[in-house]
């Protein structure tokens, strides 16, 4: 049996991240949904994520605090940002901290799809 891509999406608005979990869904592919960074920093230190695709600008704890957290833990997974409003400074932190990709919204699911496809590449089972 083929060891599963999990994907976990973390977007402030639900019909969001539940949007991104059905554009993705696929059989080898696991998808959870975290309402912020406090809440996918709970999900990521019970369970492993081979993909986050994280919202910038949410309430709590944002996009740049949780990558942030991330490669202070080491994770070496990968991570695409979502965002309709990104400072060009943000843009350059976010890329000096390794992030994969950024994807404007509002998003376009082929190419997210694509770009999750992509990473999917460089996975190994």
């Amino acid at each position: 049996m083929k060891k599963q891509f999990r994907i976990l999406a973390v977007d402030d608005e639900p019909i969001i991240g539940e949007s991104i979990a059905c554009g993705l869904e696929a059989p080898h592919r696991k998808i959870s949904v975290a309402g912020d960074g406090r809440e996918a920093l709970a999900l990521l230190a019970k369970q492993k994520f081979d993909l986050v695709i994280t919202d910038h600008r949410m309430p709590r704890a944002g996009g740049l605090e949780l990558v942030k957290k991330l490669r202070l833990q080491k994770y070496n997974g990968k991570i695409v940002v979502l965002s309709g409003h990104l400072a060009e400074e943000n843009i350059g932190v976010y890329e000096d901290l390794g992030i994969d990709e950024v994807v404007c919204k509002p998003i376009d699911s082929g190419e997210l799809r694509n770009i999750v496809e992509y990473l999917e590449t460089d996975w190994s089972d």
